[in-house]
């Protein structure tokens, strides 16, 4: 079924009317207008002047179309103006009505229940015959056909282009610019836009993370106009990760990371995606690729040669059009697989990130020369052309008109770009699915096999799961078989090489190895941007096989990888949901010392040693916006764990253990905890950019009361539970017969090691686990724990007062050999063997200190147990005498 859009029924509308106007004037006079140097015009040439100006207008599309001003009431990057998500979709709805160029298509909804929304932007035509080009971009993506078929489909094909905007929503002009560009595509006229309309179907994604904006600008508009216009926002800015949704893309927790992702890796496989962020270091205007070293192998360097020739693209755009401040290859490197821009380019996708530049929210500044800073963090001039640098910006006014205008000109550029490529990149997509077909054939590795006698069975059909979202193809073995001299069960999960994301595959399976680089002789080793190791069986906890050499197996056509049922074998995470479940159904429910799940039937049921009651959690979330607190409340909801947030004011009250039997602080420094934002104080973010005075309701920390009743609670009985950074608050304050080994300082560059030496920029290590302690069941002796910086302790400083109320016990250490499995560590010598998980006793609580953290962006399944068994032990009644 055809359904006409308002454009083409307006173009019926308007022949009609022409055909009945042309009748009715039949018989008239001309009038003075059909006269021109005292010669008369035919009326009918009036008539078809008009006929064809009416047509032309009706098939172009714009007629009607309302600019972003006429519904919004103000231009987008406006001063002290924000669009929320509400008027910006309704304003695409109003360019779906009115121009036959845009369809809107919902695509899921956000962690709060909005509609997310894709605009698909191109010709009329285009548009007609679009699961036609759907269908052509997968078979290309996918490898799905021969060489000669590639080259004709390349040729038949359209490029498809991606831009989304707001994925940090604090950087507001991403998503203010979304309405902008969608009108200039829709009605310019200009030859280079016909032409990109002609050959390119964008995808553009207004807003993609809708929740956030709203957010944002709820806040910016009750501040707006008062001291506290430009005060930072006090929550995150999506409902559990914040700035860490884009540290998503390989984990696909998030609701709105699975959206996407279905969209880039299971239907559109788009050739280009443009991932739009502000801001980039100080007083650039834009970063623009290339981007910085180190490259990951695992890019197909066509995919990364693409990137450098859009960045050069761009770079040249920017200068044609006199905008100055374009920086290139600083600190975004091609190393990290894990961001929007960066996973893409494990699946063949030229993943474009820009950094443009912003002050706060709406409100523009103006920046004197002697503002600017005289070299970056690298080193660069900032006031001196460079390779990389080419044209300063020397200062001046900046709001978020500014960047509109800059983010424009790098949508064009890419857009350019591809419309007169467009066959060329088609074919591109097709050849490295190719090759990487073709080398999977030939092995090194041939294939990854995941047995199904796993320690976690739920957590490795998880972890295959995440891979099936993002494109790799899962199949299960139909019968017994063999490879590499070992023998495999039927149920074996096989994961070919031979398929074309195998970049992506390899990068999720094998350890990373962060190369050594340093600035300069005998310089730092350089930071990565995020993250050097992260690989997904480690930190998951499942066993993969890898496989160099082919071998013979009958498959399955489909692999089941639905959700197993909850558990009651203690190994498995998914025995906390049958806890969870029981304790909600208000069944009897007890643990024995080996940590068998017990329920009044069971035979051993009177012999259990703790009987389970429903957790009373509560986590502690400052006025700072902390990713590591959003993911706590991330895991809990997961494994249904009741739990509650406590704010600086909840440590303020005298009942506090009569509320809660554990406390969670999630990764933060002990200052930060004790006294967050001060009032009149100015904070900074992770570039270093100043924001304006926080609303008096929002600074302050729990504070020296707050500690002191955060001491009564564990001496009343209740547990503490501190992640990494916040172990400095009850080392530092508790008399704990303990001390901290790893020192930061806090002078030091984020770029440097801490001075004594010990250096771990997030990697994968080993560590050993006595698993006869409770808070260790169901784990394996040796395991893999993420550490971002971390912690080590050292329990022999006061060995005569480790006993009794003061107690300690070590339930993990680091491994004494072989520590690091993946990623870069340096100074390991000082942690080897060390404890990195004790349990502390303190009066009639305890202080569970992990060195590290276990729900690390939700990834870390691996060490989920530990941190869900000391809650669960927190609320527990002990059934048994103990000495502790």
């Amino acid at each position: 079924m055809i359904v006409h859009s308002m454009g083409e029924r307006h173009l019926l509308n308007c022949r009609t009317g022409v055909r009945a106007a042309s009748s009715a004037h039949k018989t008239r006079r001309p009038s003075h207008l059909a006269e021109k140097r005292g010669r008369r015009v035919p009326l009918c040439a009036w008539y078809l002047v008009a006929l064809l100006l009416i047509l032309s207008t009706a098939v172009l599309g714009w007629a009607t179309v309302p600019t972003p001003r006429e519904h919004l009431g103000f231009t987008p990057g406006d001063d002290g103006k924000l669009a929320d998500y509400s008027q910006i979709l309704s304003y695409f709805e109003k360019l779906e009505k009115s121009s036959n160029r845009i369809r809107l298509l919902e695509f899921g909804q956000t962690s709060m229940g909005k509609p997310m929304y894709a605009a698909f932007i191109s010709s009329p035509e285009n548009l007609k015959k679009l699961e036609h080009y759907r269908d052509i971009n997968r078979k290309l993506a996918l490898g799905l056909v021969d060489e000669s078929e590639a080259h004709k489909l390349s040729e038949q094909g359209r490029i498809i282009v991606w831009i989304d905007s707001g994925l940090h929503a604090s950087e507001v002009a991403p998503a203010q610019h979304a309405p902008e560009l969608a009108y200039r595509l829709l009605t310019d006229e200009s030859e280079e836009t016909r032409r990109i309309r002609q050959n390119v179907i964008l995808i553009q994604v207004p807003v993609i993370n809708p929740d956030g904006l709203d957010w944002v600008v709820e806040w910016y508009r009750k501040n707006i106009g008062t001291e506290y216009e430009t005060a930072p926002l006090p929550r995150l800015y999506q409902k559990y990760s914040g700035h860490d949704n884009n540290r998503d893309w390989f984990m696909l927790n998030l609701q709105e990371t699975r959206n996407v992702t279905r969209l880039l890796f299971q239907e559109w496989f788009p050739e280009i995606l443009y991932n739009q962020h502000q801001a980039p270091p100080f007083p650039a205007r834009i970063f623009v690729p290339p981007y910085a070293e180190p490259l990951n192998p695992n890019i197909p360097a066509a995919v990364m040669e693409g990137i450098n020739l859009i960045g050069g693209a761009m770079q040249e755009r920017f200068a044609r059009e006199n905008q100055p401040g374009v920086l290139s290859y600083w600190g975004f490197d091609a190393w990290w697989d894990g961001g929007l821009r960066s996973v893409p380019a494990f699946h063949n996708m030229h993943g474009i990130l820009t950094e443009t530049a912003g002050y706060a929210y709406a409100t523009p500044k103006t920046y004197s020369p002697g503002d600017l800073p005289e070299r970056f963090g690298n080193g660069i001039p900032t006031k001196e052309p460079t390779v990389f640098y080419e044209r300063p910006w020397l200062g001046g006014k900046w709001g978020v008109r500014n960047a509109i205008d800059y983010m424009l000109t790098a949508d064009f550029a890419i857009l350019e770009l591809a419309s007169a490529r467009s066959a060329h990149f088609l074919y591109l997509a097709w050849e490295m699915a190719h090759d990487n077909i073709l080398a999977g054939t030939k092995g090194d590795p041939f294939a990854y096999l995941v047995p199904p006698d796993q320690w976690d069975p739920s957590t490795a059909r998880g972890m295959l799961r995440r891979l099936a979202m993002a494109g790799i193809v899962v199949r299960r073995a139909s019968a017994p078989f063999q490879a590499q001299g070992k023998q495999y069960a039927e149920g074996t999960y096989v994961l070919s090489a031979a398929q074309p994301f195998r970049g992506y595959l390899m990068d999720l399976l094998e350890p990373q190895d962060y190369p050594e680089l340093r600035s300069g002789a005998g310089g730092v080793t350089k930071r990565p941007y995020d993250i050097a190791g992260w690989t997904l069986s480690m930190s998951m906890g499942v066993h993969v096989d890898r496989v160099d050499r082919p071998f013979e197996v009958k498959l399955e056509d489909d692999a089941d990888l639905t959700p197993l049922a909850p558990s009651r074998d203690r190994r498995d995470d998914s025995f906390f949901l049958t806890i969870a479940d029981l304790l909600k159904r208000g069944v009897k429910t007890r643990w024995s010392s080996d940590g068998r799940l017990l329920e009044e039937q069971d035979a051993d049921f009177g012999k259990a040693d703790w009987e389970l009651r429903a957790p009373r959690v509560g986590v502690y979330e400052s006025w700072i916006p902390n990713a590591d607190a959003g993911w706590t409340d991330w895991l809990l909801d997961t494994f249904q764990v009741p739990h509650t947030t406590l704010h600086n004011d909840d440590f303020h009250v005298s009942d506090l253990r009569a509320r809660v039997d554990a406390i969670v602080l999630p990764s933060q420094t002990a200052a930060s905890i004790l006294y967050g934002i001060r009032a009149g104080e100015r904070s900074r973010d992770r570039l270093g950019i100043e924001w304006g005075l926080q609303r008096p309701e929002y600074t302050g920390g729990i504070e020296l009361a707050g500690l002191e009743r955060l001491d009564r609670f564990v001496r009343d009985g209740g547990t503490l539970i501190a992640f990494d950074a916040a172990t400095e608050l009850p080392v530092q304050h508790f008399p704990l017969a303990l001390r901290l080994l790893i020192h930061p300082s806090p002078n030091e560059p984020e770029s440097h090691a801490p001075a004594n030496g010990y250096y771990c920029p997030g990697s994968l290590l080993r560590i050993t686990v006595d698993t006869s302690n409770p808070i260790a069941f169901g784990m394996p002796k040796d395991a893999f724990a993420f550490s971002s910086g971390g912690q080590a302790f050292d329990i022999t400083l006061l060995p005569e007062f480790n006993e009794g109320d003061r107690q300690i016990r070590t339930v993990a250490r680091y491994a004494n050999s072989n520590l690091l499995a993946s990623g870069w560590l340096s100074g390991e010598r000082l942690v080897l063997g060390q404890p990195i998980l004790v349990d502390a006793r303190h009066g009639k609580g305890r202080v569970v200190l992990f060195g590290f953290r276990p729900q690390f962006r939700g990834q870390t399944y691996g060490t989920f147990k530990l941190l869900l068994n000391t809650i669960y032990l927190a609320s527990a009644k002990s059934l048994v005498a103990r000495r502790w």
